[in-house]
């Protein structure tokens, strides 16, 4: 007993030696770089630096603007004003170690390492105690790794900075990796793996990297699985582990990028506090100069053609250049210009050329970018005729290259683009982000260029295009076509080995090479010329008025019988950039699922006929969609306000005028078709669309809208655009930098243009729920994709009509339930990777929602289900074992999060719009929530749980089951099988084949297996709305 005290004052001793060690250890700041530069508009403060133990980072001080409140006040809101002006801080830290730096024992260690290191540190041993932290600090993390590097990152309150920072670095520094928990973080890069393993991109890359030369690290397959992780034993496994870490996880491979409202000099401490005494690690960033990357492919890459089979109903043609690595020519961008013009695809483009002819859908153009090479893959997604003209569609592909890279007019054009990307270089990101890209982008570039050096072209260099075109104008670039019908009947003889990605090769066909040194001549295709919608009139209306009082909700400017129009001019942001929202409310859409997909072609025929003539507007920074909707179409501009009437009234007059082609019309059917078909054979997709199916009152299916579109004609999509604006209502949002008189000219000329007349019953297009009966209901369905082994599970739990009361109490509930429902299901039980829970409003109803995805070949959907209705019931014991204070720092973290306020005119616009196009008008909702929040008590929450379980507990489980595989196994997805598609296009077959699988008994009465049975006699809510404000008089008048 007596030498207890003595052993007590050794450990006490031991610590104090290590404090004393780590304090001699601490790093100072080594050297101060050159600061960034930034964009205008940017208040944010900047500072570079490295420490003596190597390490670097980037300090960026977002403080609080005074002005803020002066700006946007508003007299009768001034009391909630203040807390809106929140921001989070964030923190990210790049290590540069990834899947190149792995043994070839051990695929996917990397992968493997940035799981594991969460698992518990020497100062924070329990496992996931970082994202306990960071959840119960009402903020948000992530991680990832990649071919070279490996990013942890997080965004919390401002006042939980320093201890999240602390638990992370400490995690970093001294993480325990310990063997046991192997086992189920094994399991969680498995289902990573699963989630993907269906991702034509992902399938198509790994194709690629089987091509890669021996000797080189991209030939890795760094996402890893269960079966690349047990190719040693667990021993083995262990103790790479552990030198991984100690050879690449140290201060001289680790870049930190701490965002805050901190003053820099408070950063500073703040950053040798918790990262000066990391240790440097054994071996410094990989030297990967060794590799060149004319030899980092086979030469069959690039002497045969790929052949692959992909997922998707789809059909492409991918070309791919092997260039050096662009990363060095980052100031002159030789490889995204080209990419920039190749794509582009406005009058004389080649995807104009396609597009006129019907051979393709869509055009794209990536580059992808490591140390030793860069891909530079241009990608034609084909129509069935397109497919049949390959021969003529690579001519005139070829004929483009050729054009743009011998063309005199680079520099002038250059110069036009290097204007547009200054003026479009700003950009408002959320904290986390904006740390997370800024340590990726400093691995690669100086301090002074991390803000731009990626959108801004800086220099046009001669010497930089001239290699870039060199390399280009070389027939020495990889050709994969991509499509379920085989080119030329080719059979699919060779699979890859991670993906089980059917694929063969065939020799480069001679008339290609042909093609390639004599291209066709096209009088057709030609360069851009100047583009008009460049912005050249900067002045900010609200400064030249002399700075007048704004409200911070948008105000009313019109409300009659054919629409409402609702103006706020900006005087937040102070950038010359605005947004018009328009939405054309027609009863026409409603009416039959055929007229709802008549909207879908008209507004797919709309989009097609403007493509080229606002292509030019796009590239200028300025943006536009038009999309059906479920009561008609909407139509939304923005950017730089100067062009946005134009690019309205130029979209308005198509509507009207649009002329329709045969031809075309079936080619926008077959897309459509396709695009249904592969949207029916994602899973999630199907889960929702079940769901939907049950709890909307009107609804029309995607098998319903499958079916209906082969019934489209010319003449009666001729008949529904004249029929459309007979009868229609219009919701406009009209907000940055304008003026009320021009939102006034500009909602004219939009009621001028139509000529409609009343909508007698405007409420009568509003949708509803259907009140979910008492107890528990569920409907499992048999996923389409015969070898998609996830499993998707959905419970609502239905609570009711909402109030702004319940609203708050449902959001404490998720801030509660979230971290132990991700520990419990996904951390301890592994019952699954992809999950989440939450609070979901539709229509005015509340709800709590549950998803989780898993792999039917280790846990059945009943299983799955059964778990998460074990969770839920004790949801109340979550709350109730709760302490006071845990409960008010629950209630804080959810009024931090609710006070952050707006990080760009975008995000205002879109909380403004959702409240005009759902008829709530509830604007100050956010500080309505906050004052609520502040009210509610512990008691509170628990009488509503034990209510709703006693009294009103109502769920529904819709529930897609996946195809069981054998775990680890790869099969390559054979939809042609499942739908004997031989040599057919699956379009063409799929209509009468598409047949979902109802599982269950019929002597169940809670298994739902005929949906409109089941809806047959459910009570139909009315239409709810939260905004106190809105009375019935109020809706009496909408109509």
């Amino acid at each position: 007993m007596c030498l207890k005290p003595f052993a007590r004052l050794g450990l006490i001793t031991k610590q104090l030696q290590k404090w004393l060690f780590r304090q001699n250890a601490m790093s100072t700041v080594e050297q101060y770089y050159d600061p960034p530069d930034k964009s205008e508009g940017d208040e944010k403060l900047y500072r570079a630096l490295s420490l003596t133990n190597g390490l670097r980072a980037m300090l960026i001080s977002d403080p609080k603007t005074e002005e803020l409140q002066q700006k946007g006040s508003d007299a009768s809101l001034n009391s909630s004003l203040e807390p809106l002006q929140s921001k989070p801080a964030a923190c990210a830290v790049l290590v540069t170690a990834g899947a190149y730096s792995e043994p070839r024992t051990c695929q996917g260690l990397a992968h493997f390492l940035e799981h594991m290191i969460l698992m518990g540190s020497e100062k924070y041993p329990a496992e996931y105690g970082f994202n306990t932290l960071v959840s119960k600090c009402g903020g948000s993390w992530n991680a990832y790794s990649e071919d070279e590097c490996t990013c942890f990152y997080f965004e919390v309150d401002e006042a939980h900075l320093d201890k999240c920072m602390d638990f992370l670095m400490n995690t970093l520094k001294a993480p325990l990796l310990r063997s046991n928990a192997m086992e189920r973080e094994r399991l969680s890069v498995q289902s990573e793996f699963e989630l993907v393993h269906m991702n034509d991109d992902v399938r198509r890359y790994y194709v690629f990297t089987s091509l890669s030369s021996e000797e080189y690290p991209h030939c890795n397959f760094g996402w890893g699985n269960l079966k690349s992780l047990t190719e040693v034993d667990d021993a083995t496994l262990h103790k790479e582990l552990h030198t991984f870490f100690r050879k690449h996880y140290g201060s001289n491979r680790m870049i930190v990028a701490i965002q805050s409202e901190q003053p820099l000099d408070k950063l500073e401490q703040l950053l040798l506090r918790h990262c000066g005494d990391i240790s440097r690690c054994q071996e410094n960033t990989l030297d990967l100069s060794m590799y060149g990357y004319q030899a980092a492919f086979q030469e069959k890459f690039f002497k045969n053609v790929l052949l692959v089979q992909p997922i998707a109903d789809v059909c492409k043609i991918e070309l791919t250049w092997v260039l050096p690595s662009m990363k060095k020519f980052y100031r002159s961008k030789p490889d995204s210009f080209f990419a920039h013009f190749i794509r582009y695809e406005g009058v004389g483009s080649l995807c104009s050329y396609l597009r006129l002819r019907l051979w393709c859908t869509g055009f794209d153009v990536r580059v992808r970018t490591n140390s030793i090479f860069s891909l530079f893959t241009i990608s034609i997604h084909l129509t069935d005729v397109g497919f049949e003209h390959i021969d003529e569609v690579l001519g005139a592909t070829f004929a483009w290259i050729k054009l743009l890279i011998n063309s005199s007019k680079i520099p002038a054009l250059y110069e036009e683009l290097q204007q547009s990307s200054q003026n479009n270089s700003s950009s408002q990101l959320r904290s986390r982000d904006n740390v997370e890209i800024i340590v990726a982008d400093f691995r690669n570039l100086p301090s002074k260029d991390v803000l731009r050096g990626t959108s801004v072209f800086f220099q046009y260099n001669e010497s930089d295009f001239q290699l870039f075109k060199q390399h280009m104008n070389a027939f020495n670039f990889n050709i994969m076509i991509l499509s379920r019908i085989p080119y030329e009947n080719h059979e699919y003889d060779q699979e890859e080995q991670w993906f089980g990605t059917q694929y063969t090769t065939i020799p480069m066909p001679s008339k290609w090479e042909t093609l390639w040194q004599k291209p066709p001549v096209l009088k057709k295709l030609a360069l851009p010329k100047p583009n008009p919608f460049i912005t050249t009139d900067f002045t900010l209306h609200w400064i030249e008025a002399g700075q007048p009082h704004i409200s911070r909700s948008p105000e009313s400017l019109m409300k009659n019988d054919l629409g409402e129009l609702w103006f706020r001019q900006d005087n937040i942001f102070q950038n010359p950039e605005g947004y018009i929202n328009l939405y054309f409310i027609t009863p026409l859409v409603q009416q039959s699922v055929e007229n709802y997909m008549l909207g879908v072609i008209f507004t797919h025929s709309v989009g097609f006929s403007i493509a080229e003539q606002l292509y030019p507007a796009v590239l200028a920074g300025l943006s536009y969609s038009f999309n059906s909707e479920d009561k008609g179409f909407s139509l939304r501009v923005g950017g730089c306000n100067q062009k946005l009437p134009l690019l309205v009234e130029i979209i308005l007059k198509v509507m009207r005028t649009i002329n329709l082609d045969p031809a075309q019309l079936e080619s926008f059917k077959e897309l459509k078709k396709r695009q249904i078909f592969n949207t029916l054979i994602d899973g999630s997709a199907l889960n929702q669309d079940l769901w939907f199916s049950i709890l909307e009152n009107k609804h029309f299916s995607l098998i319903e809208k499958y079916e209906a579109i082969d019934g489209i004609t010319v003449d009666n999509l001729k008949q529904f655009m004249k029929n459309f604006p007979k009868k229609m209502y219009v919701q406009a949002l009209i907000q940055g930098n304008f003026t009320a008189d021009q939102a006034k000219k500009l909602m004219g000329k939009v009621i001028s243009m139509f000529k409609s007349k009343k909508i007698e019953s405007l409420s009568s297009l509003d949708n509803s729920l259907l009140q979910v009966p008492l107890g528990s209901h569920f409907l499992r369905a048999r996923a389409l994709n015969e070898n998609d082994t996830n499993t998707i599970v959905s419970n609502y739990y239905q609570v009711g009509p909402c109030d702004t009361k319940l609203d708050c109490l449902m959001q404490l509930v998720q801030m509660i339930t979230r971290e132990p429902f991700f520990n419990q299901l996904r951390t301890q039980e592994q019952l699954a990777y992809g999950l989440g829970i939450f609070s979901w409003i539709g229509y005015g109803i509340t709800s709590f929602v549950i998803i989780m995805y898993t792999e039917e070949n280790k846990h059945t959907a009943d299983f799955v289900d059964k778990r998460i209705e074990q969770f839920r019931a004790g949801m109340s014991e979550l709350v109730s074992k709760l302490s006071n204070d845990e409960f008010t720092a629950v209630r804080e973290s959810l009024v931090a999060n609710k006070r952050l306020r707006d990080r760009s005119l975008s995000e205002e616009v879109d909380r403004n719009w959702t409240e005009i196009v759902t008829g709530e008008y509830f604007f100050n909702r956010v500080e309505m929530q906050i004052q609520m929040i502040n009210s509610l008590s512990k008691e509170h929450l628990l009488d509503f749980l034990r209510d709703y379980e006693k009294n009103n507990f109502r769920k529904l489980s819709v529930q897609v089951v996946g195809r069981g595989n054998r775990v680890g196994d790869s099969q390559a997805s054979s939809l042609s099988g499942m739908l004997d598609v031989g040599h057919h296009s699956l379009s063409e077959v799929v209509s009468n084949k598409i047949n979902i699988k109802f599982l269950g008994t019929d002597d169940d009465p809670s298994n739902i297996k005929d949906i409109s049975a089941f809806k047959q006699n459910l009570y139909v809510y009315p239409l709810v709305f939260i905004n106190p404000m809105l009375s019935e008089k109020n809706i009496e008048n909408k109509d």
